[in-house]
Formats: C-alpha cells, structure tokens, sequence
C-alpha cells in the first residue's frame, strides 16, 4: 500500500513528465521560429518554391527580356 508521500512523489513525477513534453515542444516551436521558411505559390501552380528560387526565375526572365530589347536596337 502506498504511502501518501509515495503518492505524492508519483503524481509529481507524472507532472514533470507532461511539463518536460510541453517545454520540449515549445523548444521545438521555437526553433523552428528561428529559423522561418518564406515560400511563394505561383498563380495556378499547386506547389510552393522558395523565395529565392522566385527571385532567380525573375531575374533570369528580366535578363532575357534586356537582351531581347538590345536586339531589337
């Protein structure tokens, strides 16, 4: 039979246990947050790109586009 210290000890343990899971997903949470992914979703395209994958396509396009103008000249 335990005693009431026993039980006590046990429900302590077993309220550290839950409070150590929630400060271990609250650290996850937060580095996650550190660390934060921007992602860009082109008009009619299902799927997500970086932002820098974004920015290269329009640079690249923009480059093209000069070179088309030059041309033209």
């Amino acid at each position: 039979m335990e005693t009431s210290l026993e039980q006590l000890q046990k429900n302590l343990e077993e309220k550290l246990l839950v409070l150590l899971q929630r400060l271990e997903s609250l650290e996850m949470r937060v580095s996650a947050l550190e660390r934060p992914t921007l992602a860009y979703r082109r008009p009619k395209a299902s799927q997500y790109e970086s932002l820098s994958d974004t920015l290269d396509y329009l640079h690249n396009n923009i480059e093209e586009i000069k070179k088309n103008i030059v041309n033209e000249v």
